[in-house]
């Protein structure tokens, strides 16, 4: 009895090496691929801006006719320029972008509807992510 058992197990066994071989030889290869190099990504830089001379003193951001502004945020983001942007504090904003220098980074910022309308004033300056993924 013991015998037909252990040859029952033994059969078994083999079955179950067999089929996993196969599935294995089946599978596609889990071997490093190469990645084919990527073009180098624009430099990043920071946008910092703050209440300019044509603000007005005790009024919310929301009401100070910033629609422009939002618009051309919203566009340049849409473009891929801006990675990402929004309020900083209560009469600022802070914008991330990707420009091919900083010349770049600077008339992007003049041409925003609320710098030129004089709501804003903005520094650009370098950015480095110090952790990899982190922004797009």
């Amino acid at each position: 009895m013991q015998l037909s058992s252990t040859l029952r197990l033994i059969g078994i066994a083999s079955v179950a090496m067999i089929a996993a071989t196969a599935a294995v030889a089946q599978a596609p290869a889990t071997t490093a691929q190469v990645t084919p190099p990527q073009a180098k990504a624009e430099p990043l830089f920071a946008i910092i801006y703050r209440a300019g001379p044509a603000w007005k003193a005790n009024v919310p951001m929301r009401d100070q006719g910033l629609l422009e502004h939002f618009y051309y945020i919203r566009d340049q983001h849409r473009a891929g320029r801006i990675i990402v942007a929004g309020p900083l504090g209560a009469e600022g904003g802070l914008v991330l972008v990707r420009a091919a220098d900083q010349a770049a980074a600077e008339a992007l910022m003049k041409a925003d509807p609320a710098v030129t309308a004089g709501k804003f004033v903005g520094t650009v300056s370098p950015f480095t992510a110090r952790f990899p993924g982190t922004v797009g």
